[in-house]
């Protein structure tokens, strides 16, 4: 939506957990990235000062998130009468139950202080759906007019066709994301250990929490000699679809997604998904491309898992193709449908 909007984002840096900034950017200044101009600030450099600063310049404050320092500062600088531009934040799934309950107490005394400070009085909420609109009010104070439901934008999806070999009996699984509790690896790794079929499984994602990835690690070495595994670390965000082709099947049975971009480069890759029901994706099994069931019921994941094991090249290469159609078809829904627009387009002033 670049060409329609002029979008000034502000940043940090570098990625999660890195020591060094990103390669050939200018720091505290603006730089020109495709569409965008973008400001990047080291970690805790998103001060409040800064925020109003560059809040002024625009016609419209949209906010990943609440809980982290740069949301939070501004939330402060509108309650403060600083910033004179609405301020929309997105939930960014932080809402949803099982995501919630992780950190729980931290979480809720945040709410609650924010609450009581009038903190979400004077802003807007953007959401993916009515019913993450549901879980923000459970925790937040607010009224209808103050929520837009603006779905997740999917990346552009190629349509060159998709070409994987299969043996019947052999399956090779991947597993992507931080590596850390929300995001449920461990239990992707039980689900596993009940498999008879012979399993490849590759992880690949930054070790985000390295105590959950210690016991993730303990759990790896339990799987039976019918599942291998090996771990490749970070994956280059642009390598991600290509790099996915590679393999049959994406299992991620997440605590939540607000919309889980890394499933839509699954399916972009021709893998069928077997996840939780804690994201918005919730047709799979209907439209032929994946599973979707309750964390309650291991045994549906573990038996969707041979499912796919036992399928030859020319069955699941059918399926390949029916995943990768879907992936298309909804990308370029969301993309003539979004939200998005709702929120930009409205007058303002």
């Amino acid at each position: 939506m670049g060409k329609e909007y002029n979008f000034k984002i502000l940043t940090c840096d570098r990625d999660h957990g890195d020591t060094e900034a990103y390669p050939n950017i200018k720091v505290n200044g603006w730089n020109c990235v495709g569409n965008a101009d973008v400001y990047y600030v080291p970690p805790k450099g998103f001060s409040q000062k800064l925020i109003v600063e560059l809040a002024r310049q625009v016609d419209l404050v949209y906010v990943c998130g609440c809980f982290n320092d740069y949301a939070i500062n501004t939330l402060i600088a509108n309650r403060l009468g600083k910033i004179k531009v609405p301020v929309i934040v997105a939930a960014m799934g932080l809402f949803s139950p099982k995501e919630f309950q992780l950190k729980y107490k931290k979480k809720k005394t945040f709410t609650t202080i924010f609450n009581m400070l009038g903190m979400f009085k004077n802003i807007y909420w953007s959401a993916t759906s009515e019913m993450e609109i549901s879980e923000i009010k459970h925790q937040i104070k607010a009224t209808d007019k103050q929520f837009f439901i603006a779905e997740d934008l999917p990346r552009k999806v190629s349509g060159t066709s998709i070409e994987k070999e299969k043996k019947a009996g052999n399956l090779k699984v991947v597993w992507i994301s931080r590596i850390a509790p929300k995001k449920n690896l461990k239990y992707a790794i039980e689900i596993l250990k009940k498999t008879k079929s012979n399993v490849e499984f590759t992880i690949y994602g930054p070790a985000h929490t390295e105590e959950y990835w210690e016991e993730c690690k303990q759990e790896l070495a339990k799987l039976p000699d019918n599942v291998k595994w090996d771990w490749k670390g970070n994956l280059n965000s642009e390598n991600v679809v290509e790099t996915l082709k590679q393999y049959h099947v994406f299992l991620f049975p997440t605590l939540g997604e607000n919309f889980g971009h890394v499933i839509q480069e699954a399916l972009s890759a021709g893998c069928p998904c077997i996840i939780s029901n804690q994201t918005p994706w919730q047709d799979f099994e209907s439209k032929g491309v994946g599973y979707v069931f309750s964390l309650e019921n291991k045994s549906a994941f573990v038996n969707a898992v041979e499912k796919y094991a036992v399928m030859e090249q020319s069955e699941f290469q059918k399926v390949t193709e029916k995943v990768h159609q879907y992936a298309i078809e909804v990308s370029n829904n969301k993309a003539k449908n979004t939200g998005y627009r709702d929120i930009f387009n409205l007058n303002w002033k």
